[in-house]
């Protein structure tokens, strides 16, 4: 297990760096979080949703956009969520958009997030058919796949989205680094620790070693940033099992990863699907484009 950074008060950026594979050099590229959709129809799931979007559009600037998806047999008492969304937006001085949609909740969800130009989508998973179920199933992974922003699922049994402890596992591959500028600038917003697991299915020497120097390089932009930190390495194990379990001992309330390099192993197939959809903690995922100029080949 590593050691934690020394941490300081620190006022940056939310941005992407690029590390050359044979030096370390940061250059930031500044991200804004200025539009939120989150997902809602009262469910505990989207609570938890909604507060975090909340909290997120807080320390971003950010303003909300709640969506919700009317389907045959499927309603909400919108009295109760209108004084709802206006006792948060007392409470936390943010401005809700609100958007009433009808048809097939994954495409009405993709169809917002791309009328209003979304930074983030936060939505809360339902394991059973529920007032709006746009996420039972293979629904959740079709938003992932269909969106044009990162999205942050959240699952009903969920206890909370808790920023303070992110959960970032690298594997054999220069693109899985690239979620750490995420992680880091959520980290450096929500003084967060940062855990970090490098991690490998296979044993061999080599992809030992690719792992360790990733892992020092992750370090050391933590502590570049002023991040606190934790750090292990892990060869030989069911990769997403570890996820799962390194995340609980450490008191995850995030894992973030990438949605279409991350197939060394770690998220192939069914598998992402079974993360996004059922993890027992929230997930965040980031595909590639979204961290567009960092580069194949490092970060």
């Amino acid at each position: 297990m590593g050691e934690n950074a020394e941490n300081s008060t620190i006022n940056l950026d939310f941005g992407l760096f690029m590390l050359n594979s044979n030096r370390t050099k940061l250059r930031f590229m500044k991200i804004q979080i200025t539009k939120i959709l989150v997902g809602y129809d009262h469910s505990p799931a989207s609570e938890i949703a909604l507060s975090k979007s909340m909290e997120l559009a807080v320390k971003f600037g950010a303003e909300v956009h709640m969506v919700y998806v009317e389907s045959a047999g499927h309603w909400m008492d919108w009295d109760a969520a209108h004084a709802h969304l206006n006792e948060m937006r007392e409470k936390y001085q943010v401005v809700i958009h609100i958007h009433h949609q009808k048809g097939r909740a994954y495409k009405e969800i993709v169809h917002v997030e791309k009328a209003i130009g979304a930074d983030l989508i936060i939505i809360g998973s339902h394991s059973h058919a529920g007032a709006m179920p746009f996420l039972i199933g293979s629904t959740a992974f079709r938003i992932v796949s269909g969106s044009s922003c990162p999205v942050i699922t959240v699952q009903e049994t969920a206890k909370d989205l808790d920023f303070s402890n992110l959960i970032v596992p690298l594997v054999d591959s220069p693109e899985s680094r690239q979620k750490l500028a995420v992680a880091l600038g959520l980290a450096e917003k929500f003084d967060s620790t940062v855990h970090i697991v490098c991690l490998s299915k296979a044993t061999d020497a080599e992809t030992e070693h690719h792992l360790m120097v990733y892992c020092k390089q992750a370090v050391e932009l933590c502590k570049t940033r002023n991040v606190k930190y934790t750090y292990e390495v892990c060869m030989g194990v069911n990769v997403s099992n570890k996820v799962i379990e390194f995340a609980k001992e450490h008191q995850g309330g995030l894992i973030l990863m990438m949605t279409e390099t991350e197939s060394a192993g770690m998220f192939m197939g069914t598998v992402a699907q079974q993360l996004i959809n059922h993890s027992p903690i929230p997930v965040m995922a980031i595909h590639n484009k979204h961290v567009e100029g960092t580069g194949n080949s490092g970060y």
